[in-house]
């Protein structure tokens, strides 16, 4: 008798005729082999009813044969769970609402014996008791919890289910049953306005996040929602940094019909944390050590491999951007699941061994998770391939693994087909993306829904065989590519360094092969800010009058000064005062697609405290940029004035652009003087 998972592969390939091994576990969250043992026992009930098989061809492949009506299976079976559907079924309600345990009730649901739900159960006992958590029975099921561990195992719960939480077309009852499940859990707040407020507020911040970290992100809104409708106890441990999310904090407790009290509020808007936060701008110290990790790495990756990565801008700022909220996941013990082991393919295993060598030797990225590494790896895999020639269908790119692994799908879509890729997204932004008509084609390296109707194409990170045929389905041109620089160059190691060179020289000459140069870099604060860039005056009564003077004179560059204040005050309207280091400095910035033409800064100097808050500052930097990391660097050197030198103290006291600028210079020197001596 076909049952449980069974029923759902046979649904499956119901409507996909010619399908694979590997396609099926994805779509049912299976291993393969598990989908391969499915596929021998239908096909085992197929030939005791003397039906044709299910065809096995090379490389995972399958297919239906035309003759094959799968849907006599459908008609007489009833559907069961599968064991391991029904362990998650069981451990959600466990966790989440033990008033539902009713071993007669499920038993009737499950469709399995009394027994069987009491094994089940037990099972479950076994592994939460590693966590600290017991299940007991007194008059019904209830837990007891013993450890601040429990809210990390509801988290990660909550975190594998969703996917099936987002999807709006369901493919299984058992997904209908989880998701009905869970948000009865959540009653009275109603999911659907939860994951809007989430989707509503990342659009007004501006986070970008990979999809696993996305996924982490709303598990933990999740978890904190239901803690707090619950009003249980939140565990008492180190909840990190504090975020930022002004006014959207009352949207959230309307959604939820509560009122947090501050140090609830605190931990909701830290959630945000290990997003990709280098892509807005932050006033720390952290800044100073993320620049110093990225030139590290590309220091020692390029003496090792001999491969001059500095030349390469796009590396530097994925770096700048990856490296902060990859620190913060190793101090978080925060891990990412998903297996990317896959990625690297075998004639790039050196990069990996090469990179894996240099982080065991230190102290803080010795304790990365080889996903970590992998990740990390992507970023100089992908240096490498932008060696290569790119260039015309317009693409639409999903990708929800990070930068790293869109810049490698990317660069091996601009070295083999002729199209340019418009936009790269993960898969939750693709409900808000509006610029369909400028898009031929979308191509992902996940499952999504689209919107609209345009050739989609769902590829692995790195392309195999199959991932062209669907490429070249879509009507891709293929390019003329001659050859991988640096594939040559590793092979001319039984050259000289001298004739290498030569070599390496004609073949740049014969092939046309061009370098990724950095754009103009901006190092120190003297590169971005001059002496017309400064204003002095005795007093600001109001904070935007503040923004509106400082904005002001970024006119004289070119830029449009009035719609940078306005980005510049709608950002701070919805995250705050975070740049304002009270009683030090204010570092105003807004988005780079705000009217700014040329990058630049101001500062002005306030005899008086202009109030931001509860916060006030007598220096206000203004920085506009062209790129979202471009300004880094400037940044950094800031910080290291301000915290090796008397720049705030000696800049509060200047009364013309002329001393001011006297003292930025000379505080410049002195950080170089220290670079130097250390």
């Amino acid at each position: 008798m076909v049952k449980g998972r069974m029923l759902n592969v046979i649904k499956y390939l119901e409507k996909h005729k010619e399908t694979g091994y590997r396609q099926i576990a994805e779509a049912m969250d299976e291993t393969t082999r598990a989908i391969r043992y499915d596929i021998d026992k239908i096909n085992d009930e197929l030939s005791l009813q003397k039906l044709p098989l299910i065809e096995k061809l090379p490389k995972g492949k399958l297919k239906v044969p035309e003759s094959l009506d799968l849907s006599i299976f459908l008609e007489d079976n009833e559907f069961v769970f599968s064991a391991k559907e029904r362990i998650k079924i069981l451990r959600l309600m466990i966790l989440f609402d033990t008033t539902n345990l009713n071993i007669r009730k499920l038993s009737e649901i499950l469709q399995v014996s009394r027994r069987s739900i009491q094994n089940d159960i037990e099972e479950i006992q076994q592994e939460l008791e590693e966590d600290d958590i017991y299940l007991e029975y007194k008059n019904g099921f209830y837990l007891i919890e013993k450890s601040k561990k429990s809210y990390e195992v509801r988290n990660k719960e909550i975190r594998s289910h969703i996917k099936t939480l987002y999807k709006t077309h369901l493919t299984t009852t058992y997904e209908a049953y989880i998701k009905n499940l869970i948000y009865k859990m959540f009653l009275p707040v109603d999911l659907n306005e939860l994951f809007l407020w989430i989707d509503g507020l990342l659009k007004k911040t501006g986070w970008i996040f990979s999809d696993q970290t996305y996924k982490w992100y709303v598990a933990n809104i999740c978890t904190f929602t239901w803690y707090m409708i619950k009003e249980k106890d939140l565990p008492e441990h180190e909840w990190g940094k504090t975020g930022e999310i002004g006014d959207s904090l009352k949207d959230y407790e309307k959604c939820i019909g509560k009122t947090l009290d501050h140090k609830q509020s605190e931990i909701l808007a830290g959630f945000e944390k290990y997003t990709n936060k280098y892509v807005h701008l932050e006033v720390t110290d952290n800044l100073i050590n993320i620049a110093d990790l990225t030139q590290m790495l590309i220091d020692k990756m390029q003496e090792r491999l001999r491969i001059d990565f500095k030349q390469d801008g796009v590396l530097i700022k994925g770096l700048l951007n990856h490296l902060g909220p990859m620190v913060d996941r190793i101090k978080g013990n925060v891990q990412l699941h998903d297996d990317v082991s896959q990625f690297i393919p075998d004639e790039y295993q050196y990069v990996y061994v090469a990179l894996k060598e240099i982080l065991r030797k230190d102290k803080l990225l010795a304790h990365m998770t080889e996903n970590e590494e992998i990740y990390l790896a992507m970023y100089f895999i992908g240096s490498l391939r932008r060696m290569q020639k790119n260039s015309y269908m317009n693409v639409l790119l999903i990708c929800g693994f990070g930068y790293g692994t869109t810049v490698v799908v990317k660069d091996a879509l601009l070295n083999s087909y002729q199209v340019f890729v418009k936009k790269s997204i993960s898969a939750y932004q693709v409900k808000h993306f509006t610029d369909w008509e400028d898009i031929d084609v979308a191509i992902s390296t996940v499952d999504v829904e689209l919107p609209v109707d345009k050739p989609f194409a769902r590829v692995n990170v790195i392309f195999n065989q199959d991932d062209y045929i669907k490429l070249d389905l879509l009507g891709l041109q293929k390019r003329n590519v001659l050859t991988n620089y640096f594939a040559i160059e590793r092979r001319l190691d039984f050259l000289n360094d001298e004739d290498k060179h030569r070599v390496m020289a004609v073949i740049k000459e014969e092939l046309g092969y061009k370098e990724v140069k950095m754009p103009r870099k901006f190092k120190t604060l003297s590169d971005l800010l001059g002496v017309d860039d400064i204003k002095c005056v005795k007093q600001i009564d109001d904070w935007k009058d503040a923004v509106k003077a400082s904005t002001d004179i970024l006119k004289h560059h070119g830029n449009d000064g009035d719609r940078y204040c306005e980005n510049v005050i709608e950002g701070i309207e919805v995250r705050g005062f975070y740049s304002v280091t009270d009683e030090v400095f204010a570092l105003l910035h807004g988005s780079e697609n705000a009217g700014i033409q040329v990058s630049c800064m101001s500062l002005l100097i306030s005899e008086q405290p202009v109030r931001f808050g509860e916060k006030e500052v007598n220096l206000i930097f203004c920085l506009a940029s062209r790129d979202k990391k471009e300004h880094i660097p400037v940044v950094t050197r800031l910080m290291r004035m301000v915290s090796r030198t008397d720049l705030i103290k000696d800049l509060k006291e200047c009364r013309t652009p002329e001393d001011a600028m006297a003292v930025i210079r000379r505080c410049e020197k002195e950080v170089e003087q220290h670079a130097a001596n250390h």
